[in-house]
């Protein structure tokens, strides 16, 4: 059976590279700081597979055909798109996708009721990009990407995406291999992005949400952090649905670490990191 040794929750806020230029200095020294330390830690519990879990940004899909949970079966995970890296000036990032692993979560999946669509021909946008190219920049460990609908209605309730984590680590433990798994999600907080709410943060809600991430209030978290409620603070705000999918894989437990700093000019970047080796403990 595979054994899941990390999982990581990050930012995948694209301003970090889009608008750097235009940042506070003292506070993008502080976020490297932080992105450094759970690079640390990841490399201390010595994975050697990622499976990566991101809300596609309808880039991969649209409106027309949009899967609610769906698992990149092709054999390359590259991105993430031109306008990503032309425009917003984000890194490129490019892994080997574990096909085998990938094949059998798509099975798993549909066998427990998880019903995942399959994608073959795709790319990995920027929520994929930016946790990973902080991270793991070395591009050496394979992966297999978990792309979730944040966006589309009818998106799944909360608990639906806290099931999803449970499964995958009941697939991961099934899985007759021997890997290191390294589960990385990518989340927001309260968030807007081109609306009427933009640049205008629930901080009380934040301090509130932050606080039930760092003493592992998953309950709290299902019981008051519904889709709905995630919506009215934001068009974004429902990608910290990723976040309850990492519950699902940890439970109840605190993160090992988790720090959140908001960047002048750049807005938002939480991260947390469980270390699942018992070296933390």
């Amino acid at each position: 059976m595979a054994q899941i040794v990390s999982v990581i929750a990050s930012t995948h806020n694209p301003r970090i590279f889009w608008n750097r230029d235009q940042a506070d200095p003292e506070d993008m020294a502080t976020l490297y700081a932080t992105f450094g330390k759970v690079r640390e830690m990841l490399a201390k519990t010595k994975p050697n597979l990622i499976v990566g879990i991101a809300n596609d940004h309808l880039d991969n899909f649209f409106f027309d055909n949009l899967p609610t949970f769906a698992v990149g079966t092709g054999p390359i995970a590259e991105g993430p798109f031109w306008y990503e890296t032309d425009v917003m000036h984000l890194p490129r990032y490019r892994a080997q996708v574990h096909q085998g692993l990938a094949q059998f979560l798509l099975r798993q999946g549909i066998e427990e009721g998880i019903q995942f669509s399959q994608v073959h021909d795709f790319r990995i946008d920027h929520a994929f990009t930016v946790p990973l190219s902080f991270v793991r920049p070395e591009e050496d460990l394979p992966m297999v990407p978990v792309m979730t609908n944040a966006f589309g209605y009818p998106i799944p309730p909360n608990r639906r995406w806290y099931e999803l984590g449970q499964f995958l680590r009941r697939a991961l433990e099934a899985w007759p291999g021997d890997e290191r798994v390294a589960i990385i999600g990518s989340f927001n907080l309260t968030v807007e992005v081109g609306g009427p709410k933009m640049g205008h943060y629930n901080f009380d809600l934040q301090r509130w949400i932050l606080e039930q991430m760092r003493t592992g209030n998953r309950d709290e978290i299902l019981k008051t952090l519904t889709v709905p409620r995630l919506i009215e603070e934001g068009n974004s705000t429902s990608e910290f649905l990723n976040y309850v999918t990492c519950l699902g894989i940890v439970e109840d437990r605190p993160p090992s670490f988790i720090e959140h700093k908001p960047v002048k000019g750049v807005g938002t970047c939480p991260v947390a990191f469980w270390d699942l080796t018992g070296a933390a403990a």
